[in-house]
């Protein structure tokens, strides 16, 4: 069948480097017209269908070890490093082909043996005989503005560990993940609990986006997705 794309599309470029030319093109156009959002999700979608590759594949077919390390859990077990470790370990099941997961009473049961203060990945790793090791280092997690307003904000860095070379395959970090972004809460309308949850579930589906494809359109709208919690 004839291929009908403009040839800029068709051109020799990776296909990494024409995706994110086409979403530049997308978005200097889109932004000078009503329902830009729509017209960059269509453009997108002319190139890729609506999935944006994942970054780092590596996860697939191997047993994984999942931890969260936030300010505090180096001394205690720490509730929202629990909680993220939960949301983007039940998502790479879902999401990552041939993936098994270490249980999280495994790296738990490691931890209490080898101490809390200080982590070396790798050795965990081994200790629970993972082939990957992804450690989230959760920092200054904040769920207020203020005293009536809701809003979370951390910083994040995702890192793949493999075990066999003790080597780092893959970094990320996301300097100050806002939740949500344009809007807030207020402390009467929900509790920090549910509050908690909801920011931390959209965290981890940030952070599982980085190893599995996804549809760009589940990110255009994260605001609304609030009202429905």
């Amino acid at each position: 069948m004839h291929d009908q794309r403009p040839a800029f599309v068709r051109g020799p470029l990776v296909p990494r480097l024409r995706y994110l030319i086409l979403l530049t093109l997308a978005v200097m156009l889109g932004l000078s017209q009503t329902g830009c959002i729509q017209f960059v999700a269509n453009m997108i979608h002319a190139v890729h269908g609506d999935n944006v590759p994942a970054e780092y594949e590596g996860l697939a077919d191997k047993k994984v070890a999942v931890i969260t390390i936030t300010d505090t859990s180096q001394y205690s077990n720490d509730i929202s490093a629990r909680m993220l470790t939960r949301y983007v370990s039940e998502i790479l099941k879902t999401e990552v082909k041939g993936i098994k997961l270490v249980r999280e009473d495994e790296v738990e049961q490691w931890r209490d043996t080898q101490g809390w203060e200080a982590i070396d990945y790798v050795a965990l790793g081994r200790g629970v005989k993972a082939d990957k090791v992804v450690s989230i280092e959760l920092t200054d997690l904040r769920l207020r503005e203020g005293q009536t307003m809701y809003r979370g904000h951390a910083g994040a860095t995702i890192t793949v560990h493999d075990v066999a070379s003790g080597s780092r395959e893959f970094r990320r970090t996301l300097d100050d993940y806002t939740y949500p972004v344009t809007a807030g809460l207020f402390t009467t309308e929900t509790t920090e609990d549910k509050f908690r949850r909801v920011y931390l579930d959209m965290l981890g589906q940030r952070i599982a986006r980085y190893f599995h494809p996804y549809d760009f359109r589940d990110g255009v709208a994260d605001d609304a997705k609030i009202v429905h919690q």
